[in-house]
């Protein structure tokens, strides 16, 4: 006898932020009854992700919101309407084509539209927000959906709502793939030095333009210091760097990173943006981290994201109002001149991790489809 699948839809994307808790909460929820279809952007991170690791998808002709006001911007927002009613349109007719049993956002542009057709063809639905500060999809969908998965208690604060049933504070969730792996052996295959002290620098899954712009302003710290720098630069952003600092004998640089896990184990230090999904990452992978929140963040949730964990002495937060008085240097020669200092911000890190998150999640969605 042949099963019927179920279908589920899980959109998300833009950004790394968006797309790692999709395809982490795909890879709970998959197995030989289900059939998961991530709906994304044709614009988006996603698409050349998707493509890369044959990930069956969809994707909508939709653009977020320009937050400047450059002319370029301007022009970009007055399309926005009609690739909204574009990619609304197109949802509901992949909601018809494929009759989803639940609809789950993870944030994003791409992620509101299929949400609202769902919520429209009475289909149940579902959002997993990253950050301290629910973005616009949550706070425009909350009260609409039947499950909301939220990865701070300051986040549920935020909503108008009184205590409900289907706010759940769960963290956020884990892919797999990611595991502590031995640190020497890592740091062999990733070209490091096995015994040398180990920085690593993430500018998030785009990369950081300001903060690879520091390291070139303080390029004789980062090239003739006794440590070892990895650094992930962002695909657009690999030539930022001089060909003095690209060859340099302590510093590796690197448009993107697919195995995360890898250089996450080699690192004894890691100086990231305050995304989300990078803070739960680190905090599960157990790592002593330097935050630096990028102060354009909608609603500044990269900020608030970085002061609750600083809250929990989990992270030294850095502004980059002060990257310029060599701050950051100062405490990266504080913190790996002592081993003690280090270890704390270790092992509070690791008590602020949700470890169970994947497993919460998978139980409550599999109560709502078999409702």
């Amino acid at each position: 006898m042949e099963y019927i699948k179920n279908t589920i839809f899980i959109a998300g994307g833009g950004t790394g932020g968006h797309l790692f808790p999709a395809l982490a909460i795909g890879e709970q929820l998959e197995n030989d009854k289900t059939d998961i279809v991530f709906i994304g952007s044709k614009h988006g991170f996603e698409k050349k992700y998707f493509k890369e690791n044959n990930i069956k998808s969809e994707l909508l002709d939709i653009k977020g919101i320009q937050r400047n006001f450059s002319i370029n911007s301007i022009i970009k927002n007055l399309y926005l309407p009609i690739r909204f009613l574009k990619s609304y349109i197109e949802s509901i007719k992949l909601i018809k084509k494929y009759k989803p049993k639940i609809i789950i956002g993870t944030g994003g542009y791409s992620s509101g539209l299929p949400l609202l057709a769902g919520v429209h063809l009475n289909i149940p639905t579902v959002i997993q927000d990253q950050n301290s500060v629910p973005g616009l999809v949550t706070k425009l969908l909350y009260k609409k959906i039947n499950l909301l998965f939220l990865a701070y208690q300051n986040a549920e604060r935020s909503l108008t709502v009184k205590k409900d049933k289907k706010i759940f504070i769960t963290g956020n969730p884990i892919r797999k793939k990611l595991k502590m792996l031995d640190k020497y052996e890592s740091r062999k295959k990733l070209g490091l030095q096995k015994n040398k002290k180990t920085i690593f620098i993430l500018g998030g899954s785009q990369g950081s333009k300001k903060i690879n712009q520091h390291l070139m302003n303080n390029i004789e710290f980062y090239t003739s210091n006794n440590f070892q720098f990895y650094i992930q630069c962002g695909l657009k952003n690999y030539n930022d760097f001089s060909e003095q600092f690209k060859k340099s004998k302590n510093v590796i640089i690197k448009p993107f990173i697919n195995n995360i896990s890898r250089i996450y184990s080699a690192s004894d230090l890691v100086i990231s943006r305050a995304g989300a999904l990078a803070i739960t990452e680190l905090c599960y992978m157990k790592k002593a981290m330097i935050l630096i929140p990028f102060k354009f963040a909608a609603d500044n949730h990269q900020k608030l994201n970085a002061k609750e964990i600083q809250s929990k002495k989990a992270c030294i937060m850095i502004e980059e109002k002060d990257l310029n008085k060599n701050k950051l240097e100062n405490t990266i020669l504080e913190l790996m001149s002592s081993r003690k200092k280090l270890e704390k911000l270790e092992n509070n890190a690791k008590k602020a991790s949700y470890d169970n998150c994947n497993s919460i999640i998978e139980k409550h969605i599999n109560n709502l489809i078999n409702e």
